[in-house]
């Protein structure tokens, strides 16, 4: 087998006049991979394909940006997530047909549970790469089913537990529990681990999940949103399952890494270019994620500190140049016993 270099980014939606605009300060990035990787944050659908009563201002794309992904070099996408149904289902049928007929690598949204569900497989110079995906973040009524459209959906419940304070202090913050579920969602999602296992040399899991900080307060940042419980459970069990790299999104900011039993746990990859109005006169942490893998094993990790402006573009540079990036993503994975390499070019995750 030859040696295959992947890299992974977060949050992308390109919804700018300009589009080639987007990538152009990252391409040089971006196009030096076998396999290029993004969650795709946005539904590729022309207007005509939208009710006339639709929520415009959610993220939407025309289809002719898909162009500046593929000059930029993206050849996998994920759709399991939110606002791949914000429009409806006509749009996020549509979808699935741009990526189908650019010939794009993509899971985690089809015309019914089985397409939805289905790994995703690549192979790069004599390597198979399968991406497992899956949303936490909606509502289940986005999820396909046996016969209709939607996304792979995964649930998870949330409970509030006062604690003893509340008795002295009435009102007093309660705990947070969530809890995924543990019947026929986590079978069904062993069950997608085990055929991608017999497919592919490496199988990536791919989740849209958590909290976001901006949700708290616009000038919240990373760290300033714990991961949740059932993150935490899921990654590990995904794991034991046999996934290979556990790749979070959605957060928007960076979130911490985790080495569970010597594999990766990419809480959240964070934004890499990002349209939506909100973020206009936000600021963000980012990170560009590489993965080596020679002879069919994943032999390095690392990421290329990074910070965004607004919409961006995101701006790649030293860890020298970035020292409060890399800092910071040290400071929220030390407590999960995660180690860092700082050289000249970049962050390598020992594991």
């Amino acid at each position: 087998m030859s040696e295959v270099k992947m890299i992974m980014v977060g949050d992308t939606n390109v919804g700018r006049p300009n589009p080639d605009s987007a990538f152009e300060s990252v391409q040089h990035l971006t196009q030096d991979s076998d396999i290029a990787f993004c969650n795709l944050e946005t539904v590729l659908a022309d207007a005509k394909y939208l009710s006339p009563y639709d929520r415009v201002t959610l993220p939407r794309s025309d289809e002719s940006v898909l162009d500046s992904y593929l000059k930029a070099g993206f050849n996998v996408m994920n759709q399991a997530n939110n606002p791949n149904t914000y429009h409806g289902l006509d749009p996020l049928i549509r979808a699935v047909e741009v990526l189908d007929q650019a010939g794009v690598i993509h899971a985690g949204a089809g015309h019914n549970l089985e397409e939805a569900r289905k790994p995703a497989l690549i192979e790069k110079n004599g390597v198979k790469v399968a991406f497992v995906c899956r949303t936490s973040v909606g509502t289940p009524d986005m999820g396909a089913t046996i016969d209709t459209p939607g996304v792979a959906f995964y649930p998870i419940y949330t409970s509030y537990e006062p604690t003893t304070r509340v008795h002295s202090n009435p009102g007093w913050f309660p705990i947070i529990r969530t809890t995924p579920d543990r019947g026929k969602y986590r079978d069904e999602l062993a069950e997608d681990i085990k055929k991608a296992k017999e497919i592919a040399d490496i199988v990536v899991m791919s989740w849209h999940w958590g909290l976001s900080p901006y949700q708290l307060h616009p000038g919240a940042g990373p760290g300033d949103v714990e991961v949740m419980e059932y993150q935490k459970e899921m990654a590990h069990f995904v794991i034991d399952c046999g996934v290979d790299l556990v790749l979070g999104h959605h957060s928007h900011q960076p979130q911490p890494i985790e080495i569970y039993n010597g594999k990766a746990i990419f809480y959240s990859l964070a934004n890499f270019v990002h349209d939506l109005a909100d973020f206009k006169e936000m600021k963000f942490m980012a990170i560009f994620s590489k993965c080596l893998i020679k002879d069919g094993k994943i032999s390095q990790l690392s990421f290329i500190p990074g910070t965004i402006d607004g919409n961006g573009p995101p701006v790649f540079g030293k860890p020298s140049d970035l020292p409060d990036v890399v800092s910071k993503m040290q400071e929220m994975s030390t407590p999960y016993g995660t180690k860092f390499k700082v050289n000249d070019e970049e962050v390598v995750i020992l594991l």
